[in-house]
């Protein structure tokens, strides 16, 4: 980097983009790192006003980034642009903000998706590098502004054509624990063997993590789904083993008993639903290969049920 200021954006101050952001601005709070939060509406509003609140780990801070913006022409031109918003908002996000991407800008996507980089390139096919990344954290919101990182480990996995380990190294000393993989797609169908049946049978059932688990018919159809996007990674050149899906398995155990899936809260709290992107791909994309999913066919069922009373 050639340039004296880095502007490192960070698109989306929900849970992942506060855990992420949190760290980042206090580290490099007048620096030549500059981190700017985007964000709109009461979110921004609130964090113009107050700062943003993260609470981890029993501590409590206030954390004022360098810029709280959703101004595309106010923030400018970004070196790195990492985005956290939902699946379902990347290319409309993407949309709004291309004048903050140029050619040489990182795109760094922490989706709970398999094929972000297509969704980009649908979106932006001439603008940024892109590294397809995924972070294993349970972070939610408390109120617009306020950010409660409830548990998991917080790593951070991210892969792309060039390892930019000057932005890596810079991450790192900004308080993430992030890791350039050369094979990410691995990774990412790791992360999805997880987060996507344990998203589609928590919100078909109402059951926290550590109800899921106390649940042997419950823990069964799990296995069962797992196995479905085992057969589905097969088909992308990707091999998925058992012991990949008992460490998915065992992965429920490193949440706190009442963790829920943010598919869950969504439906919970009547937002806007990642479902398209966690349950109706495996479907989809199941069918058109052939792959039987009465599994997953029969928690979806279930889920459509639910929303509908």
């Amino acid at each position: 980097m050639n340039s004296d200021t880095i502007k490192i954006g960070i698109l989306g101050i929900g849970g992942i983009g506060g855990f992420v952001g949190a760290p980042l601005a206090k580290k490099y709070k007048d620096s030549t790192t500059q981190i700017i939060f985007i964000c709109r509406g009461a979110t921004k509003n609130a964090i113009q006003k107050s700062g943003l609140i993260f609470e981890s780990k029993g501590t409590k801070e206030t954390i004022f980034p360098d810029l709280v913006s959703d101004d595309p022409t106010e923030i400018g031109i970004l070196d790195v642009l990492i985005v956290t918003s939902k699946s379902y908002s990347l290319s409309e996000i993407l949309t709004t903000y291309k004048d903050c991407i140029g050619t040489n800008t990182i795109i760094i996507t922490l989706q709970n998706v398999v094929n972000a980089r297509e969704i980009i390139h649908e979106t932006l096919p001439e603008l940024g590098q892109i590294m397809e990344g995924c972070i294993y954290v349970a972070s939610n919101v408390k109120n617009p502004g306020h950010i409660q990182h409830i548990g998991g480990p917080g790593k951070i996995f991210v892969g792309g054509e060039k390892e930019n380990k000057w932005l890596i190294d810079l991450l790192t000393t900004g308080g993430l624990d992030i890791a350039y993989v050369a094979d990410i797609n691995q990774i990412l169908w790791k992360k999805y063997l997880f987060v996507a049946p344990v998203a589609a049978i928590t919100s078909a059932y109402k059951v926290t993590f550590g109800q899921l688990l106390e649940d042997k018919n419950l823990m069964h159809i799990l296995e069962n789904m797992m196995i479905e996007i085992q057969s589905l990674a097969r088909k992308n050149n990707i091999n998925l083993t058992k012991e990949d899906i008992e460490t998915s398995k065992d992965l429920l155990t490193k949440f706190p008993f009442e963790s829920k899936s943010s598919l869950q809260l969504d439906f919970e709290n009547n937002n806007q639903t990642e479902k398209a992107f966690l349950v109706d791909y495996v479907i989809e994309n199941c069918t058109k290969n052939g792959i039987p999913t009465p599994f997953y066919e029969s928690v979806n069922e279930r889920i459509i049920l639910q929303s509908q009373h």
